[in-house]
Order: C-alpha cells, then structure tokens, then sequence
C-alpha cells in the first residue's frame, strides 16, 4: 500500500495543533538559526508560551519573525502530519494584556515564567501523510 502526503486545510491545522502541547520555535540570530522547544497553548489565531523576561528566547524574538513546528509522527507506520506556523512573535509583561483562555498554560520547565509569548499565525500550512 503506498503512502500519500496531502496539504491540510486551515482548519485541520488549527484543529490539530489543539491537540498537542509541544512545538518547537525557531528564529534567526546574530550567530545563526536556533530552535528551542517549548510547550505552548492556541487561542485566537495565535500559538502562546511562557518564558522568563531574561531568555534569550525573550531577548531575541520579540517583534522578530519565527516560525513553529507541531508534528506527530509514527516511526513503524510511517503516517503522521506536521504543522508549521510562521508569524511575529510579540512578548507581553502584563498578565491583563493575555486573554483569560490562555492565562492557564503552566511552563513544562521549572521556575517563574512571567513573560508570555503571542505568535499570531501570518502562514500556516500542514501535511498529512497516510497510508491509503
């Protein structure tokens, strides 16, 4: 049985980024691209996270282009699908700036994380890759 890799609509992507916790992030830096992962809740159009104000995370991408990722792929079937999210990160230092539905997303690393992270989709394209 062969496998097909089909584009996802708009609207399965954001079904299925709801589904999962985990992205990794990527920008551009003086030194060259970096990729970190990092736990994240959607709302609104956007993908959000929580970081400390002092990261480089939060020193780098504020007002910058970064792009998400989001995949679930199965290694002994071979199907699966991958997300990726490009948009402009935009950090926010007060918590009556972030929407109630996002103030409940709890960092998966330890410590106080008082800056949030907004990154509103400007592109967002998916694949699926099944086996029919």
């Amino acid at each position: 049985m062969g496998r097909q890799l089909v584009d996802l609509t708009e609207a399965e992507c954001w079904d299925l980024l709801g589904t999962r916790e985990l992205a990794r992030i990527a920008w551009t830096t003086h030194t060259g691209p970096q990729i970190l992962p990092v736990n994240y809740v959607t709302h609104d159009g956007a993908l959000w996270l929580r970081t400390t104000a002092h990261s480089s995370i939060a020193e780098q991408v504020d007002e910058s282009q970064v792009a998400m990722e989001v995949d679930e792929l199965d290694p002994s079937s071979h199907v699966g699908w991958s997300i990726v999210l490009r948009g402009r990160a935009e950090a926010l230092y007060h918590e009556e700036d972030v929407p109630a539905e996002v103030k409940a997303l709890r960092s998966w690393a330890a410590g106080v994380r008082p800056l949030w992270l907004q990154v509103k989709a400007e592109v967002l394209t998916g694949k699926r890759i099944s086996s029919e």
